[in-house]
């Protein structure tokens, strides 16, 4: 350290020590110097000591200084003094801060055994602070954002591992004192910044009537103290949550660590955390419930709070919105690490892992409100919700009870909610709860999936109104179709005394089903036409033709009557969904479909009967199997030539074999199967 470095270090301990009334102003100008940049070891360390050497300096002054009745306790000046010098440090660049902090955390250490035993919890913020900054370092070199890689801080031996250099230095620096943080506070820091998840408990005692809006909430007078709907602007406005995105990833960092180098000493720690996380979601949707923010939807049926309040209200909800989202982000990073270090985990001691997968899958559902502003839990969902929500289905799918229990569990507490559909809480846990399903009925009991799974997806297979609801109760239906039918083909019966779904009764009651869905604004065109192959795909796996055939014959009768309801689009729809379903049926049945095809075709004119050639075309040509599709060919070929007057899409199609773009002949079309 050169003189002027330890001239500099002199003047910041005589002057933290003693500037008055507040050091504030000081640390600012010493964190934000440009002194300590580029970053050294030396440097940084000559930072940590001064502020080390302050803390002894500042404690003797204070215990010299002459007693007064009226005076403050030791322990409170102290920590008035350390509040200053901290407020000081917000701002600063996180490696500098980092260091300040370290000198003042071990300067407390140094200090606690001189003051009085009742009087040692002066070292409580000075340890939250630290992890702020430790966080806002570990965040600095691991964000995967090219425009704040331009920024990151170099050092003073510069070259092309400067970067590392940097961060290198900030962990040496810090390694002492962070030892000295007990390790809950890395853990618990982000949890505690939503205060448990009360926040919105007493929310509606805020709430007054008014004519003109849904939310309204009352102006405190002076000198009251807080309603519950400050607290939330409280929240909001804290340091711990304008850090909770570094806190999180460190916080994740922390427990992935920890699990692969102490698996059997963290899973206690981990399944604590996500408990934790689990208590909190389910405190934040009760206390949502019970305000009237839980009604508050626009004509869409979603909630958006932008238009709903007075303008005076306006920042409070989107507070509340903003502290939501981020306790979603926070609980989808923390779960996500510790699910992802818990499946290396040996069996021998992961016993408890299907509680962890548990509890993170209860944690999301407790917030599918928020989820549902987001696309919802199953296919759209965005993609770190994604993995988090899956990784926990495949978790809990490798163990069969509780995979029963968890199913059956939800499904009960659905039907004893008092909420009706219409609620937009209720809608969003019950479209996470299909997704959830969806993905385990391959684990389910045939007694689960009739009691629980069928009752519960039944009511909403006709009701387009709630359209992510309706599209998932149909997939789960699928799902359950799509086992079947694996199981057969793999022939793997039911386990022990166990008996198989009973697709005998499935398939006329979903037959059915996909023709009242056929209607305008209900399944679309896509969707009903791989719906109806999978549901023929399965009957046909169930060793009795006339099941399948029952299929096919429901849709061909439903064509042919004369109802208003089928209008000549729906009935093309139709059509095309029994296209669809050639490349399922067995050889046996292939040439009695095929046969009413035929008529379907010569029996339509026009652009449909050209979309229904082409759709033909596709099934025979890249979904039939090796064991049809010689005949399938064949009779494609006999068929040709009494629809060479239709305007045949395949033949505009330039040939794949030469790599000529001419059009083909109607006498080649055979040629190209």
């Amino acid at each position: 350290m050169s003189a002027s470095e330890r001239g500099y270090s002199g003047l910041i301990v005589h002057y933290l020590a003693r500037l008055s009334p507040a050091p504030t102003p000081l640390a600012a100008t010493i964190v934000g110097s440009p002194l300590f940049r580029p970053f050294s070891l030396t440097k940084l360390d000559a930072l940590k000591t001064s502020f080390r050497h302050a803390v002894h300096t500042k404690l003797h002054l204070l215990k010299d200084a002459p007693t007064n009745v009226f005076l403050p306790s030791l322990n409170t000046q102290l920590s008035a003094w350390l509040g200053a010098i901290l407020r000081g440090l917000e701002g600063g660049h996180a490696i500098t801060r980092l260091a300040c902090c370290s000198g003042l955390l071990l300067g407390v250490e140094d200090s606690l055994k001189r003051l009085p035993s009742k009087q040692r919890d002066v070292e409580s913020s000075v340890q939250v602070e630290i992890v702020l900054a430790f966080a806002d370092v570990i965040d600095l070199f691991t964000s995967s954002d090219s425009w704040r890689k331009e920024f990151r801080p170099e050092t003073e031996a510069g070259g092309t591992d400067a970067q590392e250099d940097a961060l290198t230095l900030s962990l040496i620096t810090s390694a002492e004192a962070l030892l000295t943080v007990p390790p809950e506070k890395f853990v618990a820091l982000p949890l505690q910044s939503f205060m448990s998840g009360m926040f919105l408990s007493s929310f509606k005692s805020s709430m007054e009537h008014h004519p003109e809006y849904k939310i309204h909430v009352k102006v405190r007078p002076p000198f009251k103290e807080l309603l519950p709907s400050e607290m939330c602007t409280k929240i909001s406005s804290s340091p711990a949550m304008s850090h909770v995105g570094s806190l999180s990833r460190l916080c994740s960092r922390s427990i992935s660590l920890f699990v692969d180098h102490r698996p059997k000493l963290a899973l206690p720690h981990v399944q604590e955390t996500l408990l934790c996380l689990e208590s909190m979601s389910r405190n934040v949707e009760s206390g949502w419930l019970a305000s009237d923010l839980a009604d508050a939807i626009d004509e869409s049926n979603r909630y958006d709070f932008r238009f709903l309040p007075p303008p005076e209200t306006r920042t409070l909800t989107e507070s509340i919105w903003t502290i939501l989202k981020t306790l979603l982000f926070s609980t989808i990073m923390v779960t996500e690490a510790g699910l992802s270090a818990v499946i290396y985990v040996p069996p021998e001691i992961g016993h408890t892992v299907p509680s962890l997968a548990l509890a993170a899958l209860r944690s999301l559902y407790h917030l599918a409100f928020v989820i549902e502003k987001f696309g919802g839990a199953g296919h759209s969902a965005f993609p770190e919700l994604k993995r988090a929500f899956y990784l926990a289905l495949d978790i809990l799918a490798g163990h069969k009870a509780d995979s029963e229990h968890f199913v059956r569990q939800l499904c009960e507490e659905m039907w004893s909610n008092g909420y009706d559909l219409s609620h937009p809480t209720q809608k969003a846990k019950k479209a996470f709860v299909l997704s959830a399903i969806e993905q385990l009925i391959p684990v389910l009991t045939a007694s689960t999936i009739e009691t629980y799974v069928l009752p519960f997806c039944s009511p909403h297979l006709d009701d387009a109104h709630h359209r992510d609801i309706f599209e998932a109760a149909h997939s789960v239906v699928l799902a359950i179709f799509s086992h079947c039918h694996t199981q057969v083909a793999d022939s793997t019966p039911p386990h022990g005394s166990e008996r198989a779904v009973p697709t005998a009764t499935m398939v006329p009651f979903y037959t059915r089903c996909l023709i009242e869905n056929s209607a305008e604004d209900k399944l679309n065109t896509t969707q009903l036409c791989l719906a109806f192959a999978a549901l023929v795909k399965s009957a046909s796996a169930s060793g009795d033709p006339a099941l399948a055939w029952f299929c096919i014959e429901s849709v061909s009768t439903a064509c042919k009557e004369s109802s208003p309801a089928f209008d000549g689009d729906r009935v093309h729809r139709l059509h095309l969904a029994l296209v669809s379903s050639v490349s399922s049926l067995p050889l046996a049945l292939l040439s009695r479909a095929l046969l009413v095809v035929d008529g379907i075709i010569e029996g339509t004119d026009g652009t449909k009967r050209d979309e229904l050639l082409e759709a033909l075309f596709q099934e025979i040509i890249n979904n039939v199997g090796d064991a049809e599709k010689e005949f399938a060919v064949c009779w494609w070929n006999e068929c040709h030539v009494r629809w060479a007057r239709s305007r045949l899409a395949i033949a505009r199609r330039g040939s794949e074999t030469d790599g000529e773009n001419s059009v083909l002949k109607e006498s080649e079309i055979p040629s190209r199967l």
